[in-house]
């Protein structure tokens, strides 16, 4: 199609969407470069010490953002009349002289930690031990009756320890699950859900670079230092151990009784797959200091210029924390996660500013969420969405920023979980406005949808997307894009190096900026709430909270 038609075929969906929702008064002048890299280079700050749950640093940082809600000039919307809402925490630390024996007869193999593997509990208590507990593989670990799978086949796996693979079954073919996508079913959180429910002792889950989307650092970095799960009253916790190995551990062990992985891999695949016992026993004493505590989200409201709908709001949520002090990496122990996700917070500051200048405020209301704990099993949006301060079924939407492009514009733009609900109409009319196209995930395989903190939202209802770069940068070759990707899961992500650098390109960020804020106020201005589409797996969900305005 000729550009001089796209060109004014945007120019004018622009004109007819101004007309009918009162946009248009949106400056953008506070989405720029200089405030993204004021507000980033303080909350990764090396003085915030990696914003740790729990820690000085977190102390700093909800401090600094409450200073900034104050002067964005949001309504508190936390507990008791403040900005704050209380995340009550269980901590979990293993001792990590921990070793593991996977046994067979007289022949042994002993696991190091964390090399080879990492663990964690749900029973908490300060001693666990696991003494001769069968193994037994359980393929994916799946019971999945809307894909007529169920790969437990009723066998009695009680009181044995679960080997499974990470991921989702892929054979290639896109109409079995989601093709190379991901469900809720290849997340790990799933699979030891799915052990407890079987009376499972425990779970070990083989970790491949290639069914988890990242390296094996990424786990040994989050898993072997403190872990954390919400400390809420009759949450049912059963599994002494939650555990992963390394492909190459997890190929030694397997060894023992001659059997290959790979092939094991491959015949998980099936539907018809059985479990299998292994033949193998696993025996291990672990070690844990355990502490109660609180950590926090902070939420502020900017209050809509309806009467009716200022009663509704569209929820921006990204989370604050990081992973604190850790292991150290070249001398620098101080992770300060600046990609991930100071640059979230600070767009959504950003935002905040944009929407606080404008003279007449969009129809419903803009909800403010700066979560705590993501990075140890999104804690904080989940307790937020179980607890909103907020009736929940006022809230309409979820626009979640979860890192910032910060390698250029691009043509395209990736809102994940948009095509789930009515919300992937409003995403398609911004980008036309923006002179962007709308992409798929360009990475379904590594389960994003499931990883971050719009999903505590889905879960309880809410329609609700992720505001992802884009994949076709502007005068870079085609392959610009997944290759700083990457680049950036292996040498940065959840790693010390992820800190504020001088080569930053914030032209993608500012685009990205304005697509949420234009984005959130055509659904502050739109004359319905989204809803789910049929038959999508949160649809049932929705249709709790009630008739969706």
């Amino acid at each position: 199609m000729n550009r001089h038609v796209l060109l004014f075929s945007a120019v004018a969906l622009a004109f007819t969407l101004g007309a009918c929702s009162g946009e248009g008064d949106l400056s953008l002048k506070h989405i720029n470069a200089a405030k993204l890299k004021e507000r980033i280079a303080v909350l990764a700050n090396d003085s915030l010490e990696g914003r740790g749950p729990g820690t000085r640093g977190e102390e700093r940082t909800i401090a600094y953002l409450i200073t900034q809600y104050k002067q964005l000039g949001l309504e508190p919307a936390g507990d008791h009349g403040t900005y704050v809402q209380n995340v009550p925490l269980v901590g979990v630390r293993i001792d990590p002289s921990v070793t593991m024996d996977i046994v067979r007869g007289k022949q042994s193999i002993r696991l190091k930690f964390p090399d080879e593997f990492v663990a964690t509990t749900g029973v908490y208590e300060q001693a666990v031990s696991v003494k001769n507990a069968d193994m037994v593989f359980v393929g994916y670990g799946i019971v999945a009756p809307e894909f007529g799978r169920d790969d437990y086949k009723g066998v009695d796996v009680a009181g044995k320890i679960l080997l499974m693979m990470n991921d989702d079954p892929n054979t290639g073919d896109s109409s079995f699950f989601v093709g190379k996508g991901r469900t809720y079913y290849g997340r790990w959180t799933y699979k030891y859900e799915i052990a407890g429910q079987k009376g499972a002792l425990g779970a070990i889950i083989i970790h491949t670079d290639e069914s988890a989307g990242y390296p094996y650092q990424v786990i040994r970095t989050s898993r072997s230092r403190e872990n954390f799960d919400l400390d809420t009253p009759g949450e049912h916790r059963d599994i002494k151990l939650k555990g992963w190995t390394t492909e190459e551990a997890t190929q030694r062990y397997l060894a023992l009784v001659g059997l290959d992985l790979h092939k094991l891999m491959a015949s998980a695949q099936r539907k018809e797959f059985k479990p299998v016992p292994l033949g193998l026993t696993v025996s291990t004493m672990m070690k844990y200091s355990i502490r109660r505590m609180e950590t926090h989200n902070i939420i502020g409201i900017l209050r809509g210029s309806d009467s009716k709908l200022k009663e509704e709001y569209i929820a921006f949520s990204a989370h604050h924390d990081h992973l604190g002090i850790g292991p150290s990496v070249d001398g620098d122990s101080i992770y300060n996660g600046a990609l991930d996700n100071a640059s979230g917070v600070s767009m959504m500051m950003a935002i905040a500013e944009e929407f606080g200048a404008m003279k007449v405020k969009p129809k419903r209301s803009l909800l403010f969420a700066t979560v705590a704990a993501e990075e140890k099993n999104l804690l904080g949006s989940q307790y937020f969405a179980e607890h909103s301060t907020v009736p929940l079924a006022s809230l309409a939407a979820n626009i979640n920023i979860d890192g910032m492009n910060i390698w250029g514009k691009t043509k395209d733009v990736i809102c994940l979980g948009a095509e789930r609900s009515t919300l992937e109409k409003d995403v398609e009319d911004v980008a036309k406005v923006m002179g962007q196209v709308v992409r798929p995930d360009a990475f379904p395989e590594q389960g994003s949808f499931y990883r971050s903190d719009h999903f505590s939202f889905a879960k309880m209802g809410i329609p609700s997307l992720s505001l992802r770069s884009g994949a076709e940068y502007i005068g870079k070759p085609a392959t610009y894009g997944k290759e700083v990707s990457d680049e950036f899961n292996k040498k940065h992500y959840h790693q010390p190096s992820d800190e504020l650098r001088d080569d930053w390109d914030y032209e993608g960020a500012i685009q990205q900026g304005e697509f949420a804020a234009r984005l959130a106020e055509r659904l502050a201005n739109a004359a319905s709430m989204p809803v789910w589409n049929k038959g999508d797996e949160f649809e049932a969900a929705g249709l709790k909270l009630g008739k969706r305005k």
